[in-house]
């Protein structure tokens, strides 16, 4: 059931620019709704994908494929951001890939034409900006949604 992989992509805004930190994340369970949905000019696609994530739950924290979970404004002002994980929804969202993103290394968003995630949106299947997260607690993961 649990047998996917997916790679958060999380979003570091400085002064210098952005940069995407990832984190690979196995054990999920990725489910992708790939629907045609009516425009202005005919039919276009209007993916959405759910990802239920594990964490294991250690003293009221989460840990996420290894990684401590933050909400996203604390993660936003860690001194060491890859070794944490969040989930932003929003205006400065966060993104994932079905799949592993092979580099493990951060991703500076001005080496990309158009920016990191626009790229992988044009050239590659199953990526999704996060648009919503659920926490729970009783059996313990999140619910991420994206679009």
């Amino acid at each position: 059931m649990y047998n996917d992989t997916i790679t958060i992509f999380n979003r570091k805004i400085t002064r210098e620019g952005t940069v995407w930190y990832p984190t690979v994340a196995e054990g999920v369970q990725f489910s992708w709704d790939a629907a045609p949905a009516p425009s202005g000019y005919g039919w276009k696609r209007d993916d959405r994908a759910t990802v239920l994530v594990p964490y294991v739950s250690t003293e009221g924290t989460a840990l996420v494929a290894g990684k401590l979970y933050l909400p996203p404004k604390m993660w936003q002002r860690v001194e060491q951001p890859e070794l944490y994980v969040t989930f932003a929804d929003g205006e400065d969202f966060d993104f994932f890939l079905h799949g592993r993103w092979p580099e493990q290394e951060p991703v500076d968003d001005s080496g990309w034409p158009g920016g990191f995630y626009d790229h992988l949106c044009r050239t590659w299947d199953g990526v999704f900006a996060v648009s919503g997260v659920h926490r729970y607690n009783a059996l313990p993961h999140f619910e991420v949604t994206g679009r």
